[in-house]
């Protein structure tokens, strides 16, 4: 087309060349340009087109339109044929030209523009059933798809780009089109992508908060429609006309500031279109409905009051185009659904799933609102907002939620570059907290007591909860996202579907219409899958492959950095969709021999070491992100380093020789008292599994406790970088993984990097009991809160009365205020384990009052100094759990304390891994049996000679020292001795499985009713 030509009715300021030359093409992409192409420059939201002209030319574009100042000269250098075209604003000329291009396609057809916060895209797809009722051919631009004569194309944007906008309205003149129906966003006017069309017809559904990061105020975003109907409409020179809701206050206000004939509908107000009767169900929509010219009753599939008006909008704009009644019914008769719109999924019996795209406040409030009319049960909502998007809305859609629905289901949207834990905590300011509780996953399992709501980031984790919850009679809608098959997580799409996850759950827990009842979880083929389930959160943390590499200084050799992973496995056995795999080596396995099963169980990331990388240069893995490091191990202990650094939650470490556990637990127990608690579960304490426990963290968790372990020097401050603990705390300082650590010096500077390694701010729990931890209080240069028995310590007790097997009583005294306590657990160790936790959960802010409590409702752990009764009267004490010298000997000690008069038995086995001092410290023990009054000994193990040693020369009869080779040999001799009030302590490292040797005490002897733990 000749340049003049395609000029024509655009003002040009300033020309730099001629204006006789043939152009090609147009394009406003400089990668779609080629030979003789007229490139617009456009100032984008996110760049500039003028940036670019420089490409464009390389390209072969000979014709340049642009509105800002450049260097000409520049240009010529490039090109010297091109010609440069001034505008006053490049956009509005984008659309001329692309009309004169396309020779004013919107000319040759009936044009319906449909505008509105909700509802147009039921409306254009209505219409576009009622014009083929009528027999005309009809294309449609909108949000869901662009279609016309078989052919669809995927939307873009809402509303095209003006360019492609009169190239796709050509393409339907061409293929025969007749009626084009066009959604038009408000940034469609805004951006003056439909100013070039010529409209028929102009519809006004409603207006309400959305886009208010764009356009900042209601009266802005109202100025923008109203633009549409004062400007767009009557520019194209059509005999126009506007459809207007009257029921809405912008409607309303519409119909005053804008002079145009129009047409009413509504439910409410005196109008043109309206209904006379109508009833809404489960079933759908039956209404008689009346205009000026006819009355007749239509039975629509669509649900709720809300699309009622949608009905009532595409009726008064075929109205107003004289399509005839019947033609009217039965277009919206023959209409199903729109993809994604209140979409029902699901068979009778079965919980009525609907999914729907309501991402505004006042969407998902209509919708509830709607659904609320039609329950017969309850309501529970899966939602979220999108990320790098008006936040504005993000509190009033967690009002809306929370409000109209007995459950909410928080989860993630498409949260592109922000964190999704960020937008969640911003979607729960709008939650009223004094009514609507919160909940964890794991608190609810079928019945909801009250109104609240629930936090799971990861949105197929929070279909999948919200299905298993629902009984047949309830609702579920699934919001947000609709029609949509993706999900945008950083700059990537990923897969997702709510529809065809919804599909799968449902089908995978209702069978037959009935309820899996084959667990107490509902989900419990998902840990059958082997991925643990939900309750585990497989699929945290959420991190970008861009994060990885910084954290871990690690290399990409394969796949995109912006890669999301949901989660992160150790083991190829357990993996979930969307997880990164980190395979670990040790001395007899190497996880890199396990990458094809990783990626078949779900992985979409490889964490390798360089020595290792070969293994994955696999065509197997050709749409794997995989991440190269020297070392996995440590990697793991980054990653969790920087899943950490995201929560606000106190961390609290906790080392010693001994004790750990129990003191780790009863803090946790307080702290549960008033708190959601995560902590270190089982031997989860050492360089991979602190790692993984950290994973679990989300922003549901106010406190977060982890145990730290050692046998390898350096292992304690690793894991104290890794975890960044606020609040260290060392129980104490003993003889214990000697083999590793060589002496007690070595012990004291291990555990000691626990407060090296803490941040300044952080604060120390000192025990002032114990030498070897007040050499490193005089290092500690931090703030610290000390325990003990001690008046002057800042958490001491005193007053301290034993009750035998039943435990303790003391004065627990914080800060100079004392309060007698009740204790189940027995043994002084045991006092200072507690004294330990309060200290923590003082410095937590916990009141007085509240740790008193937990204490005293605190239940001794199995397996650490666990008292049982037996039928005979006599005490059984299992502190199988481990041992090392100090533990040994406070158990023996307590063993003294408790027996009062009574005989006591040791059963005791090696203790090991203490280097080269073994046998001395064996012997030790045995000379310690003998001086706290043990009436017989049974030994085992390597050491049992040293141990015996020891007690004969303490003074104890040699007939009194056993060595027995089974457990069974040990209860026949108990069942000759053992009497009432007697007392048995069995101790023994955790390798000699010295609880083998309870059980059969228990199997033989039996246990007195209800006293078990007490």
């Amino acid at each position: 087309m000749d340049l003049s030509h395609l000029m024509k009715g655009i003002e040009m300021f300033k020309v730099e060349g001629g204006l006789t030359s043939e152009v090609s093409s147009l394009c406003y992409n400089s990668k779609n340009c080629h030979e003789n192409s007229l490139f617009v420059a456009i100032s984008g939201l996110k760049s500039d087109g003028h940036d670019y002209i420089p490409e464009a030319i390389a390209r072969g574009a000979r014709f340049i339109v642009h509105e800002k100042e450049f260097s000409w000269g520049q240009i010529l250098n490039l090109s010297p044929t091109v010609t440069a075209i001034k505008v006053a604003d490049s956009r509005r000329a984008l659309g001329m030209l692309a009309k004169n291009f396309y020779r004013h396609p919107s000319s040759h057809l009936l044009l319906i523009g449909v505008t509105g916060t909700n509802g147009k895209t039921t409306v254009t797809y209505l219409l576009e059933a009622i014009f083929r009722a009528a027999g005309f051919s009809v294309g449609v631009l909108g949000t869901v798809n662009y279609r016309f004569k078989g052919k669809v194309l995927a939307a873009s944007n809402t509303t095209p780009e003006s360019f492609e906008m009169q190239r796709i309205l050509r393409e339907m003149v061409n293929d025969g089109v007749t009626h084009a129906v066009v959604e038009v966003s408000s940034h469609a006017v805004d951006l003056k992508r439909a100013d070039d069309c010529a409209f028929d017809l102009g519809i006004f559904t409603n207006l309400s908060p959305e886009h208010l990061d764009y356009h900042k105020t209601m009266e802005n975003y109202f100025q923008a429609k109203k633009r549409f109907f004062e400007e767009v409409l009557p520019a194209g020179g059509k005999e126009h006309r506007m459809i207007v809701n009257i029921d809405d206050p912008w409607g309303q206000r519409l119909l005053k500031e804008v002079a145009m004939a129009s047409l009413t509908f509504g439910m409410e107000n005196e109008c043109d279109v309206t209904v006379e009767e109508f009833n809404l169900s489960l079933e759908g929509i039956k209404a008689t409905i009346r205009t000026d010219e006819a009355v007749f009753t239509v039975s629509s599939p669509l649900l709720g009051r809300f699309n009622l008006y949608n009905i009532l909008a595409a009726t008064a704009g075929a109205v107003s185009l004289h399509i005839p009644e019947r033609c009217i019914r039965s277009g919206i008769e023959s209409f199903k659904n729109v993809p994604g719109r209140l979409e029902a999924i699901g068979k009778s019996g079965q919980p009525r799933v609907f999914v729907d795209y309501a991402h505004t406040s006042d969407a998902l409030k209509k919708v509830l609102e709607n659904l609320s009319e039609l329950k017969k049960g309850k309501i529970i909502t899966v939602f979220g907002c999108g990320g790098d998007r008006d936040r504005g809305k993000r509190p009033l859609m967690g009002e809306v939620a929370t409000t109209f629905s007995d459950l909410a289901v928080l989860t993630s949207d498409n949260p592109r570059t922000e964190d999704p834990l960020v937008i969640i905590r911003e979607i729960e300011m709008g939650i009223h907290a004094d009514s609507i509780r919160r909940y964890l996953p794991d608190d609810l399992d079928k019945d909801i007591p009250e109104k609240g709501y629930l936090v799971i980031p990861d949105r197929r984790t929070a279909i999948e909860k919200a299905i298993s919850l629902a009984g047949n009679s309830d609702i579920i809608l699934i919001a947000g996202k609709g029609h949509e098959d993706y999900q945008v997580i950083g700059d990537q799409r990923f897969p997702f579907d709510d529809r065809e996850v919804v599909r799968e759950v449902i089908n995978r827990l209702w069978t037959d219409q009935h309820r899996m009842e084959n667990s107490k979880s509902p989900l419990a083929p998902l840990s059958q899958r082997g991925d643990g389930g939900i309750f585990r959160n497989p699929r945290f943390p959420i991190l970008a492959g861009h994060e990885i590499l910084k954290a871990t200084g690690g290399t990409l050799i394969r796949g995109s950095a912006d890669r999301m992973f949901h989660g992160v496995s150790t083991d190829s056995r357990d993996m979930s969709e969307g997880n990164l795999f980190v395979p670990l080596k040790g001395e007899r396995f190497d996880g890199h021999d396990f990458l094809g099963a990783a990626v078949r169980g779900g992985a979409v990331g490889l964490l390798v070491q360089r020595d290792a990388v070969d293994n994955a240069d696999n065509e197997e893995f050709k749409d794997i992100a995989v991440i190269r490091v020297d070392d996995t191990l440590r990697a793991l202990g980054d990653i969790a380093h920087l899943w950490r650094k995201r929560f606000h939650a106190p961390v609290i470490a906790i080392t010693g020789s001994s004790g750990k556990t129990t003191t780790k637990e009863m803090t946790a127990h307080i702290a549960g008292l008033t708190r959601k608690v995560i902590k270190t579960e089982g031997n989860f304490n050492n360089l991979i599994g602190l790692p993984l426990t950290i994973f679990q963290i989300n922003d549901q968790h106010e406190v977060v406790i982890l145990e730290m372990g050692t046998n390898t020097p350096g292992e304690i401050g690793r894991l104290t970088r890794i975890a960044a603990p606020d609040i260290g705390l060392i129980t104490n300082i003993g003889p214990a993984h000697l083999d590793g650590l060589g002496s007690l010096d070595a012990i004291r500077e291990e555990k000691g990097d626990l407060f090296q390694n803490m941040a300044g701010e952080g604060i120390a729990i000192i025990n002032r009991d114990d030498g070897e931890v007040g050499v490193l209080d005089g290092r500690w240069q931090g703030r610290r809160i000390t325990f003990g028995m001690s008046r002057d310590a800042d958490v001491s007790a005193g007053n301290i009365i034993t009750r035998r097997e039943q435990g303790v009583i003391f004065t627990l005294k914080i800060g100079g205020i004392g309060q007698e306590i009740t204790m189940a657990t027995v043994g002084l160790h045991n006092i200072y384990n507690a004294l330990a936790a309060a200290a923590v959960c003082h410095v937590l802010g916990m009141e007085h009052h509240i740790i008193c409590r937990g204490l005293t409702t605190f239940k001794p752990l199995s397996g650490r100094m666990e008292v049982h009764r037996l039928r005979n009267g006599a005490f059984l004490i299992d502190d199988t759990y481990n041992a090392n010298p100090a533990s040994v000997r406070e158990a023996l000690k307590t063993l003294k304390d408790l027996k009062e008069g009574h005989e006591s038995t040791v059963i005791m086995a090696d203790m090991l891994e203490l280097g080269e001092r073994v046998e001395e410290m064996h012997e030790g023990i045995g000379s310690l049996m003998a001086q706290t009054g043990v009436g017989a000994i049974f030994l085992r193990g390597r050491f049992s000679w040293a141990v015996a040693e020891g007690a004969i020369r303490g003074g104890m009869p040699i007939n009194r020292i056993l060595l027995p080779e089974i457990s069974e040999e040990i209860v026949t001799r108990l069942k000759s001795s053992l009497k009432k009030g007697d007392w048995v302590l069995v101790k023994g490292s955790r390798k000699m499985r010295m609880e083998e040797v309870v059980q059969e005490i228990i199997r033989v002897f039996g246990l007195q009713p209800n006293t078990s733990g007490r």
